[in-house]
């Protein structure tokens, strides 16, 4: 709201605090982890070598709020350790961490740590004023933080109402207790080690922070044994409970542990060792990340290409459907219409055919936006690379049978249960159906049989040989309705039955394409 004083909009305002956020990483975490207890050298080596991991330089520069929350998380915990011999620094650090836990609450695991510490060094001395001004003054700004969410939304209510849809919707599908979330061996390894997709260099940045806590161990250093007891709750619980695709972002919150253990480990090879291994891990950086941020600051994300096209081409008078994922998107450019958002083609009436629809599926014969799956694609999360603008008409709509869509980006796929149903529109003439099947053939005792049907008439009848293989027909089209395309297969498999999964779904057919084309 004080950026909001120089004329910018909310937008660039969110984005202007996010930038100062990143700008005080560096002597954030540098101040931190002096007080933790390093020495000057490998503060700073650590310090520098956070600020240049790649999702933390991509997202320093965003709107999310992880980057200035992470910020005040360390200057809150730098005054909090500071404050076992100043008392101001105490209640300064205990006010700091509320505004920390304001903005993003799980930072309160990060300052847990530091605050106990401190806490009870003041309880010894009977400094019993310093104890109750820093809970009171921490407590009051987290509480004011989201009361004042709370009275500048729809009502108290409504945000009680969406923070609870919101918690269960990350208990039942971002956590472990979803089924269909990836292992939690293949979590840990996007959270703890591998975050963004530079392997080799996170590997060695792992190897390092080891190395560290094997010699405090030994040694018995307290500075390693620190740093680690105060990020790694926030490690495991983003673990446990939060969006594996999102794994990047959320490990900006932590990822502090892994660069000053890694500059502490390389330590022990000497201190030119240690300053050329963080220089040389800083200059790798440097160039494998320069690409992806140069990417957003000159192109625009395929969702925003797609509703400024629709903008500039589409008369205000006429209907647009939004998906719902692009729905902050629309709000901010198609700000002065009032499109109509919807989750899957199935929900757009049948008869508003000639209504505009942006989807982040890419549909043929639209106007298709993507961004290449390059360094970008390999640090933050794996949506947005693609959308499109089509007539409603155009739409594939899947009917009974079918699975949610799984995959990312434009390599989308679904299943089928025993029978499923597709609708594909009128063409004029005749049109070319093409599709692209993988049948679990090596899951079951025989190959199934497949039949197709085409507006109730049967077109087709194979056995498989093979787990993947392509089809097509060439067929009338309907003139004043949309095609009906059937697919019944003899065989399904269950894959928990198999005691490899904990999917209970029964599958058939996994359709990879699927296309319908106008003969030319």
């Amino acid at each position: 709201k004080v950026v909001a004083l120089t004329g910018l909009d909310a937008f660039r305002c969110l984005q202007v605090v996010v930038v100062l956020g990143a700008l005080l990483l560096f002597p954030a975490l540098y101040f931190l982890a002096r007080e933790i207890g390093f020495d000057f050298w490998t503060s700073v080596a650590g310090a520098t070598v956070y600020c240049f991991l790649s999702n933390v330089w991509v997202y320093g520069g965003t709107g999310f709020s992880d980057v200035p929350a992470t910020a005040l998380v360390f200057i809150a915990c730098a005054l909090l350790l500071r404050g076992r011999r100043d008392v101001r620094a105490y209640v300064a650090g205990a006010a700091v961490l509320g505004m920390a836990a304001g903005i993003r609450p799980a930072n309160l695991m990060i300052g847990a740590v530091p605050a106990l510490m401190v806490t009870w060094v003041h309880l010894r001395a009977r400094s019993y004023r310093a104890v109750a001004a820093a809970m009171f003054l921490g407590a009051a700004i987290v509480a004011g933080s989201y009361l004042g969410a709370a009275l500048a939304s729809q009502s108290v209510d409504e945000y009680i109402k969406i923070v609870r849809i919101q918690s269960k919707y990350v208990h039942d599908v971002d956590s472990w207790r979803n089924p269909a979330r990836p292992s939690l061996y293949k979590a840990a390894k996007a959270f703890l080690l591998w975050p963004f997709w530079q392997e080799d260099l996170l590997s060695a940045i792992a190897i390092g922070g080891a190395l560290s806590l094997i010699a405090a161990i030994v040694r018995r250093r307290m500075a390693p044994l620190l740093t680690f007891a105060m990020f790694m709750p926030l490690a495991l619980t983003s673990w446990l409970n939060l969006d594996f695709d999102a794994a990047g972002r959320y490990a900006v919150g932590y990822m502090a542990v892994h660069a000053l253990l890694a500059a502490d480990g390389f330590l022990l090879f000497g201190r030119k060792v240690q300053i050329a291994l963080c220089a040389a891990i800083v200059v790798v950086l440097i160039g494998w990340s320069w690409p992806a941020l140069r990417s957003p600051r000159n192109i625009a994300a395929p969702p925003v290409a797609a509703l400024q096209w629709v903008r500039e081409n589409v008369p205000p008078s006429e209907p647009v459907f939004v998906h719902g994922r692009f729905g902050p998107q629309s709000n901010y450019i198609l700000d002065d219409r009032q499109p109509r958002f919807f989750e899957e083609p199935e929900d757009i009436p049948a008869e508003m055919g000639q209504a505009w629809v942006v989807d982040w599926r890419i549909h043929e014969g639209g106007q298709s936006f993507t961004s290449p799956h390059k360094r970008l694609w390999r640090i933050i999360r794996r949506r947005n690379f693609e959308a499109s603008v089509t007539r409603a008409a155009g739409l594939i709509r899947f009917g009974d049978g079918w699975y949610d869509p799984e995959g990312t980006g434009a390599h989308l796929w679904r299943w089928t249960g025993k029978e499923a149903t597709v609708s594909l529109p009128a063409i004029h003439g005749s049109g070319i159906v093409s599709m692209r099947l993988y049948v679990p053939i090596h899951w079951m005792p025989a190959a199934p049989t497949i039949d197709v049907y085409w507006n109730g008439n049967a077109i087709d009848r194979f056995t498989p040989t093979t787990k993947e293989l392509d089809r097509s027909w060439t067929l009338p089209s309907c003139v004043d309705k949309a095609n009906e395309l059937r697919l019944i297969t003899s065989a399904t498999i269950i894959p928990a039955r198999r005691g490899k999964s904990s999917d209970t779904r029964e599958l058939g057919l996994h359709l990879d394409r699927l296309s319908w084309m106008p003969v030319q």
